[in-house]
């Protein structure tokens, strides 16, 4: 029997590293990307679970980086199986009309384009095999939008979009192409907030918590499994009920 695997941009991350761990726990072998960060102790807890992992230095901004290391996994593993579109960044808050324009492209490049991207590549290896399943990483910010947070929201806005398009696209490919939009979790995005801000973010959240990486990678296996074999062009939010208006 061949060994599924998946196929994670931005492993050192939070989200990303919980997404990783969540496969490897369900039997995948794992392939991620980092670019900051170490991917070892990731490496570690994933080997230890009996499965192959594999990590990948990877630039998403970098068009042809981003060709050369989906064409390594996809040579280096027997059956990807799946897709997960997660690496991404966010700036300091503050007025848009004081964003630089150097910010404005940096989040560009590698939120909205550099997801285009690995969604490109992996749709062209999905259509060769023809099946596979993509998951985008958004936000709640990309849903209703977040003050002093625009660039940032427009990039997870874009992604929402690219989703939808796809999965019509793919659909008669047999690829499936979902979407999570996490609201409040713990991660290096977020280990800059004040108390105050925690604070405040936990008065935002009915369920009165701040959400874990592993909230996330409930949501974005289950969407990858065939649990979720007719959904697509979906949406999933992880808010811990933000988004309950």
């Amino acid at each position: 029997m061949i060994r599924k695997t998946a196929f994670i941009t931005g492993g050192s991350g939070g989200i990303g590293g919980a997404c990783a761990l969540k496969f490897a726990q369900m039997g995948y072998n794992i392939a991620t990307t980092y670019l900051t960060g170490s991917t070892k102790e990731l490496q570690s807890q994933c080997e230890n679970l009996g499965v192959e992992f594999e990590s990948y230095k990877m630039d998403q901004r970098d068009i042809n980086l981003v060709k050369q290391t989906f064409d390594k996994v996809f040579a280096r593993f027997d059956y990807v199986d799946c897709v997960v579109c997660n690496a991404g960044i966010a700036d300091k808050e503050m007025l848009f009309s004081d964003v630089p324009q150097e910010n404005i492209d940096n989040l560009l490049n590698t939120n909205l384009r550099g997801t285009i991207v690995c969604n490109q590549e992996a749709f062209r290896k999905f259509l060769k095999q023809k099946h596979g399943s993509i998951v985008n990483i958004s936000s709640i910010f990309g849903i209703n939008g977040g003050p002093c947070e625009t660039v940032y929201s427009a990039t997870k806005g874009g992604i929402i979009a690219l989703t939808k398009a796809l999965a019509v696209e793919g659909a008669p490919y047999n690829i499936r192409v979902n979407c999570v939009a996490p609201g409040y979790v713990d991660t290096k995005m977020t280990a800059h907030f004040t108390d105050e801000e925690k604070a405040h973010a936990v008065a935002m959240t009915p369920l009165a918590r701040i959400g874990e990486g592993a909230d996330v990678a409930q949501a974005v296996f289950f969407l990858a499994s065939p649990s979720a074999s007719f959904v697509t062009g979906e949406v999933l939010t992880v808010s811990g009920g933000v988004l309950r208006f």
